[in-house]
């Protein structure tokens, strides 16, 4: 598929209406992402150097309550995509099929979700939330690095959550495109349950995750339109013929 299998977003718009469409849209963007870091920062000023909360150790015994084969082998399956070399091959595999597909911005765009994990990193390292170590709890396996942020839900939100849209924004509706869509939204839902269950984050680590994953896919997503939908509308408005006054 290239270039010419996107979407048209709908019948071009006059001037005047697209620019107030955009101006409601960077607005909307910009307080969700406002508010979206004022709960980050509060997390990470709370959380600083600090143990598993009376909440966070309430929410971990009860969803490692939930002891079934099936749902533990789910778990562990989710975060197993976000370790390496498996989340460097999926990363890449996305680009690969963007690129074969001639979506050369989109692959761009993708890329740049790794960004997240970068700051993700130097985050932990201001905040030096030790990871869950209480007796009361089952950690699966010892995590050495330290917890605030959920790596792997910041990961998740911006990579799946960048491919959800993608795949929403670009494929007509078939069975596939809601196929791909369930299956990449429920990794994006999923990924936190599952790092609570394992043992290897607290709850309040994984909504600081979600907080800062949100707001970086938001920020993404506005890039994207404004560098790529918004050019390409403009110039299929541009191409169109004018009518004549009568």
């Amino acid at each position: 598929m290239g270039a010419d299998a996107r979407m048209a977003m709908g019948a071009p718009a006059g001037p005047t209406v697209r620019r107030r469409v955009v101006e409601r849209r960077t607005q909307f963007v910009a307080l969700a992402v406002a508010a979206l870091g004022v709960l980050f920062v509060g997390l990470a000023l709370l959380m600083r150097q600090a143990r598993g909360t009376v909440i966070d150790l309430t929410i971990t015994q009860g969803v490692q309550r939930i002891d079934y084969p099936l749902f533990t082998d789910l778990r562990v399956g989710i975060s197993a995509l976000g370790y390496a070399p498996t989340s460097g091959l999926i990363l890449a595999g996305a680009v690969a099929t963007l690129l074969l597909a001639r979506l050369y911005r989109e692959a761009l765009f993708v890329v740049a979700t790794e960004g997240a994990g970068l700051l993700t990193a130097s985050i932990k390292l201001l905040v030096e939330r030790p990871r869950p170590a209480d007796g009361s709890i089952r950690v699966v396996s010892a995590v050495l690095d330290y917890s605030f942020p959920s790596g792997h839900v910041v990961g998740y939100v911006c990579l799946y959550g960048f491919l959800f849209f993608l795949v929403y924004t670009l494929f007509r509706r078939s069975w596939r495109r809601t196929v791909a869509l369930v299956m990449l939204g429920s990794l994006v839902g999923l990924v936190g349950i599952s790092r609570i269950y394992l043992g290897h984050h607290w709850a309040s680590d994984v909504l600081g995750g979600y907080a800062l994953g949100a707001a970086y896919l938001l920020l993404l997503v506005e890039a994207y339109y404004l560098l790529v939908v918004r050019p390409s509308i403009n110039q299929a408005t541009a191409s169109l013929p004018t009518t004549p006054d009568q």
